[in-house]
């Protein structure tokens, strides 16, 4: 027969049924409290372990609301639920909460104001850009080649300046301070492969993933790119790529952290075995026939482009995969020589067969070659003995071969344009009277008073000169024995015989109301005189020196120079060294000369040289 069932009853509050009360499948009711029971089978056997609630809330008088006395546990929860009134009744705060807001508005409005008060987060490394360190330079690509591109992206161009690198590694500089240092995962790439992974936690997480170093794994209130951070929110850390691999070609390389990403560095990796370049020099051409001036019967190369000296220049190695820039042969320091005028810097275009940008390989195993052409300088009188033509420099990616010069010994005189303090026979420095300058006239005879009587007062600086007249050669006055015939440029006269006596040089002011000047002079030198050669009275007073006053002899301090007091130095007498004299006349003047002509006559002897004279008011 079936067991029958029965409802169990009661109406005494917080009544419950025990287990010997019920058996399974029957129900209890206590309708004092509302509250219904069961039986429960948690042993799975068909025999009862328990007694259950399965009413237990309690329905508030008037219905609307239930009370629950204990814990709840759900895994969700949907529905508004009302806060209520807390013990002691609601504080006041950062906003107003009544006992019948819902929690999730004001769990939501708390949150709201949280974030408020919560720091800014340290900025991620997105689009910073990356540096490379220990490369070897800068160079341009050469044209007449495929480069290799491992970047997937646009390939290299020709002429295009790129960051070189030679050792088949790359490092990056480190970007600093740089956040969330305590989540994510850093990664480094060359190219699309992957060279190095660090996850990031709350640790610290210094250390070395293959090509990937995180370093200074800090709290964030120690950044120095973001200041300002509350410690124990946040972490920074550095990070770079350490000898990462670089393959031959065009590469780039970046950094990701989730979504974050640096920019991106480029560089060409290369290969080329070229090595430093090397300059060498054929012979020099000298002009022919040129163009020239004269001095004393001694030509010198004026600055014209018919006197261009031109030597072929060769450059071994002058590029490989890459160049430096177009013009790559400059002059040493900026020397053009100390005959020439600087012949320029050299570009690749200069160059036989030579492009801009150049072919790889430029070159290599046979030199290239551009023609040198140097002009003797302007404004210079000399003569150059030595470093004639410029120096050069020879700068590729691969190296420099620098302070080049071609050898050429052969002394070559020049006059160019203004003379400045030196010495030319047709414009001889003078302030004195009307401001005329002087110039050379023949010396006449070999001694040191000759009469001036028919003598001549003109003066061709082509003519050769007689074997006792001195001569200016580059602007210098000097006692002269050299066979320019042979051994000097341009080719001159034969001076290296009959010359060994001493040697003079005479030259004229042309200028009245001059009673005294100063004779300006540098070099060494063994006489000096004076002589107004019209004036007749000058020259009588002075019979016994054909009317020359002697600078080596002092003046008699009244009157005018006579033969028993011939001396004209007034103060300093000369003495053949470098000084400023001053010359005086007495009473006499230039004006009582009836072509208001003075001449000074200088004396030479051997090794005696004159670099600067002028004639000056006193």
């Amino acid at each position: 027969m079936a067991t029958p069932f029965r409802l169990k009853r009661s109406s005494v509050t917080g009544k419950r049924p025990a287990l010997t009360d019920l058996q399974i499948g029957e129900l209890a009711l206590n309708f004092y409290d509302g509250h219904l029971f069961a039986e429960r089978d948690t042993g799975g056997v068909g025999i009862g372990t328990t007694i259950a609630l399965l009413t237990p809330w309690r329905e508030n008088f008037g219905g609307g609301s239930i009370t629950y006395v204990g814990v709840v546990t759900a895994n969700t929860y949907h529905g508004d639920q009302v806060i209520g009134t807390p013990a002691g009744g609601f504080k006041s705060g950062a906003f107003t909460i009544n006992n019948s807001d819902h929690t999730k508005d004001s769990i939501n409005e708390l949150n709201f104001i949280l974030g408020k008060l919560v720091p800014k987060a340290p900025d991620t490394f997105d689009g910073l850009a990356l540096s490379l360190t220990g490369t070897a330079g800068v160079g341009r690509l050469c044209q007449g080649f495929t480069p290799t591109n491992n970047t997937g992206g646009s390939a290299p161009s020709a002429g295009t300046q790129y960051t070189r690198n030679t050792d088949s590694t790359v490092s990056t500089n480190f970007i600093n301070d740089v956040g969330p240092g305590d989540a994510g995962t850093v990664t480094g790439f060359v190219n699309a492969v992957g060279v190095g992974t660090t996850t990031l936690d709350s640790g610290i997480n210094n250390h070395i993933s293959d090509a990937v170093q995180i370093a200074d794994n800090k709290d964030a209130a120690q950044s120095t790119r973001n200041t300002g951070i509350t410690s124990q929110f946040y972490q920074t850390y550095d990070v770079k790529l350490l000898d990462a691999a670089s393959p031959d070609g065009f590469n780039k390389a970046f950094l990701t952290h989730g979504s974050a990403t640096t920019g991106e560095v480029f560089w060409y990796e290369d290969p080329s075995t070229v090595s430093a370049p090397v300059i060498s020099f054929g012979s020099v051409t000298i002009p022919s026939p040129g163009v020239t001036t004269h001095s004393s019967g001694v030509a010198h190369y004026t600055n014209s482009a018919s006197n261009a000296f031109t030597y072929v220049l060769t450059v071994t190695n002058a590029s490989g995969d890459m160049y430096t820039q177009n013009t790559f042969l400059t002059q040493g320091g900026g020397d053009g020589g100390n005959a020439f005028a600087n012949s320029g810097n050299k570009s690749y275009t200069n160059f036989a067969g030579g492009t801009n940008p150049p072919t790889k390989n430029y070159g290599v195993g046979t030199g290239v070659t551009t023609l040198i052409s140097s002009i003797p300088k302007n404004n210079l009188h000399t003569t150059v003995t030595s470093n004639h033509f410029s120096r050069y420099d020879a700068t590729t990616p691969y190296g420099t071969h620098s302070n080049q010069r071609i050898s050429f010994s052969t002394p070559i005189n020049i006059m160019s344009g203004s003379h400045g303090s030196k010495i030319l026979e047709t414009n001889i420095s003078s302030t004195v009277g009307n401001g005329n300058n002087g110039a050379r006239v023949p010396a006449v005879s070999n001694t040191d008073n000759p009469s001036q009587t028919g003598a001549s007062y003109s003066w061709n600086v082509a003519d050769t000169v007689a074997t006792y007249e001195a001569i200016v050669r580059g602007g210098v006055l000097r006692h002269d024995q050299t066979n320019y015939s042979s051994g000097y440029l341009p080719v001159g006269p034969n001076y290296s015989s009959g010359r060994s006596g001493i040697q003079y040089y005479q030259l004229q002011l042309i200028t009245p109301n001059v009673s005294e000047f100063n004779i300006v002079v540098t070099g060494s030198y063994g006489g000096c005189w004076v002589c107004m050669p019209d004036n007749s009275s000058w020259t009588t007073g002075l019979s016994d020196t054909n009317g020359w006053a002697d600078m080596f002899t002092a003046y008699g301090g009244s009157g005018v120079p006579r033969n028993a007091a011939p001396g004209c130095a007034s103060g300093t007498v000369m003495s053949g060294s470098n000084g400023t004299f001053k010359c005086v006349f007495g009473t006499e003047s230039s004006s009582n000369d009836t072509n208001n002509r003075i001449l000074i006559r200088w004396r030479l002897d051997t090794a005696d040289s004159i670099t600067a004279m002028s004639y000056t008011t006193t």
